[in-house]
């Protein structure tokens, strides 16, 4: 293998990272269909074999599907892995997750902190769409669809993200999110949604009002509840 090669396989992976990250962080949502290879690789800056190798690394772990003829393309697949199997790789690595939690909640903190002085209208309106886009909690012991969930939460934060005008903020943010990502869409769990809807509701209220410490308090409160929901799960698998 060359030279020429070997950077096509890195960038290759690189680009597979940056897709994945985008799903994983609820940016792009099941069904969404991925610009053309050509656009991929100008806005990258990278070939479109790279931009191909990207796609078939995602292909092979699952989070794309490519349909063929006029309509086909690249689309964000159905996440597949079974909650038993997410469980256990939560449990074996929690102590990660607690410093990942930890490290996102000084980021949202301050983030939130800067978009309540710096929004604008139009980063309130983006916020208030994501929360309304919701989907209602599923009722106790039904299974809920976790993927219209993961992307109006993503765009939620991405709105919030944006309305910081901190680009550094912005991409350590989407990083951790991504990194919380949830490989499966039947979590029996999900009434709490309505929790994440109150608490985007007080994240959203503390920015449009312009208080910063309001802002970062609610963000914690956030933060904090998405702990106590990593170790609830794990005491549900536990006790069954």
């Amino acid at each position: 293998m060359d030279i020429r090669q070997l950077q096509s396989v890195r960038t290759g992976q690189e680009v597979a990272a940056f897709l994945r990250e985008r799903i994983a962080c609820g940016e792009w949502g099941v069904g969404y269909r991925l610009p053309a290879q050509r656009q991929l690789a100008s806005e990258l800056g990278v070939g479109r074999q790279a931009v191909r190798q990207g796609i078939s690394h995602l292909e092979a772990e699952g989070y794309l599907m490519t349909r063929r003829g006029a309509r086909g393309g690249s689309f964000v697949g159905e996440p597949s892995t079974p909650v038993s199997v997410w469980r256990d790789l939560l449990r074996a690595n929690l102590p990660d997750l607690e410093d990942l939690i930890d490290f996102r909640s000084a980021i949202e903190q301050r983030i939130c902190a800067l978009a309540a002085l710096r929004r604008s209208d139009s980063d309130l309106q983006a916020m208030r769409t994501a929360i309304e886009a919701l989907p209602a909690a599923a009722p106790l012991n039904e299974v809920f669809s976790y993927s219209a969930f993961r992307e109006a939460d993503g765009q939620f934060h991405s709105a919030v993200s944006a309305a910081s005008n901190n680009k550094r903020l912005t991409e350590a943010s989407r990083r951790a999110r991504s990194e919380l990502f949830m490989p499966t869409d039947n979590l029996p769990y999900e009434q709490r949604v309505e929790v994440t809807r109150q608490q985007h509701n007080e994240i959203y209220e503390a920015i449009a009002s312009g208080d910063p410490d309001a802002a970062a308090l609610a963000a914690r409160a956030h933060m904090d509840e998405t702990l106590r929901n990593l170790h609830a799960i794990i005491s549900e698998a536990d006790s069954q």
